[in-house]
């Protein structure tokens, strides 16, 4: 039988009507200055993180604080059900391969910076002493799934067979997809299946459109995770940018098809997809949400959205900090 969550999502549907707006999106980027425009985050679920000290240049801390609450939220409201390692083992997978090139490529010893501008972010499981552990001194491997410690136990030697850091972040992905699937074995939620499913095909399309149109190659065995939908064979075959577009339309990504321009250049074209799969996954969640009351897509939809609006809110007051125009934040917000 499959766990409900009916208290949860009676106090997510109330917390829904604190998620950023487009009139409240308009305000702060129409704002004259940085104050301006942080004053709009009071209006959200991020009034309880302000006093007398607050300052705009705050702003970063402010939207942590409130992702860190809404996903022990999560935790507590779900008895922390593994179905949400989906989320916060992505984060750590990200952290890690950070974590893998400082050590590897860059000869480091320690991680530094452990913010999201050096490509670590602490919403996952993993503190910055605990990556410093694993990767640096080998140790507290038993805080990774056993699918990942397999990969960082020969990250190096992956990447000096090849000599490229490519093949490790291959191998972290296919342990990721390895690990996801063996949760989604063992919880009652039958969304978890399509939800890995999705995931798989949409990262083999990211992988498949990045070894096309950047490397001009096939993608390689290596590149390709398992448990989604499709056959490597099919994959495989696809070398050019015009199979590749001959490929989706074949596929559930079809309607992203929409969404592109193929006379563009790779850079712009692989933008371009990113975002598509992005809105895609967006529909994929609110259709398995839609009508369900206590189900675990709830949550998930509103960790979603509230990872979203932490994203445009952040880019907004960083925008305003450096000057940037109304014209160009508009333009650059459908990227994110």
């Amino acid at each position: 039988m499959t766990k409900e969550f009916l208290f949860l999502g009676g106090l997510i549907r109330a917390l829904q009507s604190k998620l950023l707006t487009i009139p409240q999106l308009d305000r702060m980027i129409g704002a004259k200055t940085p104050a301006d425009a942080f004053r709009v985050l009071v209006e959200l679920s991020y009034a309880k993180y302000f006093d007398e000290s607050t300052r705009p240049e705050d702003f970063h801390r402010v939207i942590r604080q409130g992702i860190l609450e809404t996903k022990q939220l999560i935790k507590d409201g779900t008895d922390d059900d593994p179905a949400f390692e989906f989320v916060w083992r992505e984060f750590d997978l990200n952290s890690l391969k950070r974590a893998l090139k400082i050590r590897i490529m860059e000869n480091g010893t320690e991680l530094g910076d452990f913010s999201e501008e050096n490509g670590f972010s602490d919403y996952g499981e993993l503190s910055k002493s605990d990556l410093e552990s694993i990767v640096f001194r080998g140790e507290k491997l038993e805080l990774l799934p056993p699918e990942y410690v397999s990969v960082v136990k020969i990250a190096s030697k992956l990447f000096e067979k090849g000599n490229a850091f490519q093949d490790v972040e291959f191998a972290l992905d296919r342990a990721h997809f390895d690990f996801l699937a063996r949760v989604a074995t063992k919880t009652s939620h039958s969304f978890l299946g399509d939800f890995l499913k999705f995931q798989a095909d949409a990262t083999n399309v990211r992988s498949l459109a990045r070894a096309v149109l950047v490397h001009e190659i096939s993608l390689p065995e290596a590149g390709f995770v398992s448990h989604g939908t499709f056959d490597f064979s099919a994959v495989s075959a696809v070398k050019t940018q015009d199979q590749l577009l001959k490929f989706l339309k074949s596929t559930q990504f079809e309607a992203v098809l929409s969404s592109l321009k193929s006379d563009q250049n790779s850079e712009t074209f692989l933008l371009q997809l990113g975002r598509a799969l992005d809105k895609k996954f967006e529909v994929f969640l609110n259709e398995a949400e839609s009508g369900e009351i206590g189900a675990i897509q709830i949550p998930f939809v509103y960790l979603e959205r509230r990872l979203q609006n932490a994203r445009q809110l952040k880019f907004i007051m960083f925008s305003k900090f450096y000057g940037l125009t109304p014209e160009k934040i508009y333009a650059t917000l459908p990227n994110l």
